[in-house]
């Protein structure tokens, strides 16, 4: 078994009598870094290709380090088990290692923030070890040598099809719900015009009854639309995790390197998915609905004070 061990700088000296304990219990081939390059990413990246999971010993200030946030995104990234030891009990995670919600906060199971890692201590990691990893399915497709190229080939075209209809589905949906909710606003701006026009004593209270209706619906849809966007977008992370895993028996990993091209060339930059993008749309609906919303409270209370 093969581990790459992310730790930081200041910490090496206690990660290495660490590491030294453990060689001593059981066998496996650490994968460490020597030494710091300018091109530090491409070296790393390839260790951690070869790696099958990462050991992460956690130190005071580890939770800061942005080298280390790099290297854990690209461990979960290619769905590697992650290994967390702390060196004190006290010490952080990183933010990134947190996973979230449709929302973007922090998942918590019975009051506990769920990771990508798991937190373990010395005896449960050599077991862990002495006993190998268990492979997940994304790995399994990739421990399968012995299927017939031509047939991977032909699974991999057909399953990449079923990734490209995902998202025109997703496509549609959302093409749909802006029709749906820009129907909804013509329909309340058209009842305003003409009830002003026919200048009824009734038509203030008609307004609001119909702006407070129109906008609860609004919003419902909006709740439901960003929901499925949301869900198209996990379907398509699964099936992209999968082609990538396919892409490991073929000779080029096409999507692998095109992420690594657009990683270095973000640098810094955090990367923005289509998903979260299309998740703002309905965002902005439910602004100018509550904009609504709020108008016929006011109306409320000058038609009824």
């Amino acid at each position: 078994m093969k581990a790459y061990i992310i730790h930081k700088h200041e910490d090496e000296k206690t990660v290495k009598r660490e590491l030294d304990l453990l060689h001593s219990t059981c066998k496996f081939e650490s994968l460490l870094l020597t030494e710091q390059q300018s091109n530090w990413k491409r070296y790393a990246n390839q260790k951690i290709k070869e790696a099958d999971c990462a050991i992460y010993y956690v130190g005071s200030e580890a939770h800061n380090s942005p080298n280390i946030d790099w290297e854990l995104r690209r461990f979960i990234k290619l769905n590697k088990p992650i290994y967390v030891i702390k060196l004190e009990d006290d010490n952080k995670l990183n933010e990134v290692l947190y996973r979230r919600d449709s929302f973007g906060n922090a998942k918590r199971a019975a009051d506990q923030q769920e990771t990508y890692s798991k937190t373990v201590n010395f005896d449960s990691l050599v077991k862990i070890i002495q006993n190998g990893l268990e492979l997940d399915v994304s790995q399994k497709v990739i421990a399968n040598s012995e299927m017939n190229p031509n047939v991977l080939i032909e699974q991999y075209k057909a399953y990449l099809k079923t990734s490209e209809d995902v998202v025109a589905r997703r496509q549609s949906v959302s093409n749909f719900y802006i029709t749906v909710n820009a129907t909804l606003l013509s329909i309340l701006s058209t009842l305003i015009a003409i009830l002003n026009l026919l200048g009824k004593d009734y038509s203030p209270y008609i307004t609001v009854a119909s702006c407070f209706l129109l906008s609860v619906l609004g919003v419902v849809l909006c709740y439901n639309w960003r929901r499925l966007i949301y869900s198209y977008g996990q379907l398509n992370a699964a099936k992209m995790k999968v082609i990538s895993a396919i892409e490991k028996n073929l000779p080029f990993d096409i999507y692998d390197v095109e992420w690594q091209v657009q990683t270095d060339k973000l640098g810094k930059k955090k990367y923005v998915s289509f998903t979260s993008i299309e998740k703002m749309i309905p965002l902005l609906f439910v602004g100018i609905y509550c904009i609504i919303f709020v108008v016929a409270i006011i109306l409320t209370v000058f038609l009824f004070v």
